[in-house]
């Protein structure tokens, strides 16, 4: 009736009494829903009408209380988090100040990945929360990280998780964003450091903490899985393949590929190529952003494409062992494709690393079911045969080692598609001559 009726009643007595009444602690929820609906409309329907209202110290300091209440209420009351969005948001966009500065000083809470809103509200309220952050004034490194987890903890889906993603981008002056602001919203060392956290969705001190675990989930190290291997669950998995994705189409799409990709490559050198046990989505990822990023001007490191073999050697190994999820298999596929068909050199690098004579007897088949998987696919025939030498030698002490009577179905498997493969080559070369 405030509103509708006589807006001359809406005195700063009455917003005082209003808002005293408002800050009571043990208040009825219905009480403060009906409180809360009051401010909500004023602050919304007075913004445009009556200026000097909207501009009140009263509204101002209930404005700035709202993400506090946001904080403390966590789950307990979905419906009142909902309605405290519905007034935070419009008044981010219409950059009020008290809003904002509160925002800011409560954002590590409120995005935080284990407690805060953005992971224990409905999906609504979490979009709303996404959709926040493209008004927020800064990024700092902190409050980076935190996001960087909501992203990968699972706890919002993929498609948030990419909003989320975009949003970042879009506020770095890497992207184009201007600001009449002195202050950026997001650095670009920050930036960078989000992104790579993303890109592996494992906290330096998760990676470390695998490094000596003893989980159901790790396939141990061999010669034809350099990795010692952690499978995460399929949905860990394929959300994390969505917001890679993400993750590489943004960065595609920066100015300089050469220097991204020297700050992702020097990254990827500094946290992961010294680790033993890396997780089979953090190997699936890398795998998928270098043959992205690469500049041809700009060659991997050896380090780098070592690390590069080993991923893609481990993961084609962990490939023959995916029965159940054809996603992920395909996933898994897909990455060490890119890179063995983008990277240079990478491809003679694994088939470099494969000795014979290091395998036990039950290697064996594994080996001449990856180099079968190599041949039969058409995109990787020709680069197959530009290392036909090394091939051929691997196929020979296969052949030779395996000392059995009869020979078994993977040998023979193994050697139509060699043959198939070095027939289509010549016969290609031979219509390359006539032409």
């Amino acid at each position: 009736c405030f509103i509708n009726g006589n807006r001359e009643l809406v005195t700063d007595d009455l917003l005082q009494a209003v808002y005293v009444q408002y800050q009571q602690r043990n208040l009825a929820v219905s009480v403060r829903t009906l409180l809360l609906h009051f401010f909500s409309q004023l602050y919304i329907q007075e913004h445009q009408n009556h200026p000097h209202i909207a501009r009140s110290r009263i509204l101002a300091r209930w404005l700035a209380s709202l993400p506090v209440q946001l904080v403390q209420l966590g789950s307990r009351n979905p419906q009142l988090s909902a309605q405290l969005l519905e007034t935070i948001h419009p008044a981010a966009a219409r950059g009020n100040k008290d809003l904002l500065q509160s925002l800011q000083k409560n954002a590590c809470s409120i995005y935080d990945p284990q407690e805060g809103s953005v992971v224990v509200l409905p999906v609504e309220s979490q979009k709303r929360l996404v959709q926040i952050l493209h008004f927020l004034p800064t990024f700092p490194a902190e409050l980076l990280a935190c996001l960087s987890q909501v992203c990968n903890t699972g706890r919002v889906s993929a498609s948030l998780a990419t909003m989320l993603i975009r949003t970042i981008h879009l506020r770095s002056p890497l992207s184009g964003w201007s600001s009449s602001s002195q202050d950026v919203p997001v650095k670009d060392v920050d930036y960078l450091s989000f992104f790579f956290t993303t890109l592996t969705g494992f906290s330096s001190e998760m990676l470390q903490a695998l490094q000596d675990t003893d989980e159901d989930g790790l396939m141990p190290s061999s010669t034809l899985s350099p990795l010692s291997v952690f499978t995460t669950t399929l949905e860990q998995f394929l959300h994390h393949w969505d917001v890679v994705e993400e993750v590489c189409h943004c960065l595609d799409t920066l100015g300089s590929r050469a220097q991204c990709f020297d700050v992702i490559q020097n990254a990827i050198i500094k946290n992961l190529c010294g680790l033993v046990v890396v997780p089979d989505c953090v190997c699936a990822a890398i795998l998928r952003c270098v043959p992205r990023l690469l500049d041809v001007n700009f060659l991997p490191s050896d380090t780098l494409l070592h690390f590069l073999s080993d991923c893609c050697l481990s993961m084609l190994s962990l490939l023959l062992q995916l029965e159940q999820s054809a996603r992920k298999r395909d996933a898994v596929w897909e990455a060490c494709f890119a890179a063995l068909s983008t990277v240079p050199r990478l491809l003679r690098l694994v088939l470099q690393s494969l000795h014979v004579g290091d395998l036990c007897e039950e290697e064996l088949p594994v080996l001449a079911q990856i180099l079968s998987l190599l041949l039969q696919h058409t995109q990787l025939r020709n680069h197959m045969m530009a290392n036909a030498s090394l091939l051929q030698h691997i196929i020979q002490d296969l052949t030779h080692f395996y000392g059995g009577e009869t020979r078994e179905q993977w040998l023979t498997d193994l050697l139509y598609c060699y043959s198939v493969t070095l027939s289509g080559h010549r016969a290609n070369m031979g219509m390359r001559d006539i032409y």
